[in-house]
């Protein structure tokens, strides 16, 4: 279970970067623990963000959860720099909701099962 937490603090690691780097001001993160995953709320108040690059997110994070591959980059955190990208929180979310208002922010709902 330590690694699993360790792991949802490595997601919230990448989008909270992303986000200081989007220029946010206002962050704001809700984590729900349920009976078999975890919810986390994600909205900040980032102005800026391409349509190309919220697309890419949306990319990124539509992925199946693959275990396998979520070990590799896993052992890889801290190596090498993944910011930006998403890839880690693809691999390791079974959903991932996005939205982005030019006037509000970005607002991120991610569920991972455990």
């Amino acid at each position: 279970m330590k690694h699993e937490k360790m792991r949802l603090v490595k997601m919230l690691d990448e989008i909270l970067f992303f986000s200081l780097m989007h220029d946010s001001t206002e962050i704001d993160i809700n984590i729900k623990i349920d009976k078999d995953k975890y919810i986390i709320y994600f909205e900040d108040n980032s102005r800026g963000i391409s349509k190309k690059i919220i697309e890419k997110m949306k990319e990124l994070t539509n992925v199946e959860k693959q275990p396998e591959m979520e070990e590799y980059y896993w052992e890889l955190t801290g190596q090498q720099e993944y910011s930006n990208e998403f890839t880690l929180v693809g691999l390791m979310s079974d959903k991932v909701d996005i939205d982005y208002n030019p006037e509000k922010g970005l607002s991120l709902t991610l569920y991972r099962n455990f």
